[in-house]
């Protein structure tokens, strides 16, 4: 939503901006891509993790496509304004490695069909490198916390479930256990007294977009992210 926002408003108010989403349907995304091809003068497109998207973007004209957060090595001809997630979770972990040295165990919570494949090799990377114990796991539906682990968490689901379980097992965020979310929001900055947060910046991100619309240059963009600190680690 901060990302829409901003991006609508650097724009100029004449211009009409649609949105669709495809959930990360394959299916969903084709129909999209083929069913407004000739309809708009720029797509900007979030491409996510789905596999082959290379095959039908092409059938867009390339001077008015432009790839948004995730982007691949098949779509290096585009515009694009992404997240190096990778390097960014290695980055804000590293950063964070003070706060860190009270655990023994650190979990990424981690869907293949949703999250950046370069999230999980980040995370690995990191505690390979610092010889940290890791668990990947997909949902903390399931998992009971335990003393001295540390969870980083992508989606704000699986974040309110492992907050309910901390408090069933009594539990005390920061001192027992901890929590790194990613996508800080309003919300993240006063639960359980604040929850930390890996994040892109999404009104630059928004904005910056819309300048590269506007240069009609084909641009590359990394967009910045950042640990902020807070109660939950």
């Amino acid at each position: 939503e901060d990302l829409y926002n901003s991006f609508l408003l650097s724009l100029d108010e004449a211009i009409q901006v649609d949105i669709f989403f495809h959930h990360f349907n394959p299916k969903t995304f084709q129909n999209l891509i083929l069913n407004n091809s000739g309809d708009y003068s720029k797509y900007v497109i979030m491409p996510a993790n789905l596999k082959g998207t290379e095959k039908l973007i092409e059938n867009l004209p390339a001077d008015k496509v432009y790839i948004l957060d995730q982007t691949h090595s098949e779509l290096s001809e585009y515009s694009a304004i992404y997240q190096n997630f990778e390097n960014d979770i290695f980055k804000c972990l590293t950063k964070a490695i003070p706060q860190l040295t009270k655990y023994t165990k650190a979990i990424l919570v981690f869907s293949s069909k949703i999250q950046p494949q370069g999230m999980k090799d980040g995370f690995l990377k990191f505690c390979i490198e610092n010889g940290i114990k890791n668990e990947i796991i997909y949902t903390v539906e399931n998992r009971t916390p335990e003393k001295s682990e540390v969870y980083i968490i992508p989606d704000d689901r699986n974040l309110i479930r492992i907050i309910k379980k901390i408090d069933e097992e009594k539990l005390v965020l920061k001192k027992d256990i901890g929590i790194i979310s990613y996508n800080d929001s309003l919300l993240k900055e006063v639960v359980k007294g604040g929850i930390t947060t890996i994040s892109t910046d999404f009104n630059f991100m928004g904005k910056n977009l819309a300048k590269i619309i506007n240069s009609k240059k084909v641009k590359k963009i990394e967009n910045p992210t950042k640990l902020t600190l807070r109660n939950s680690l």
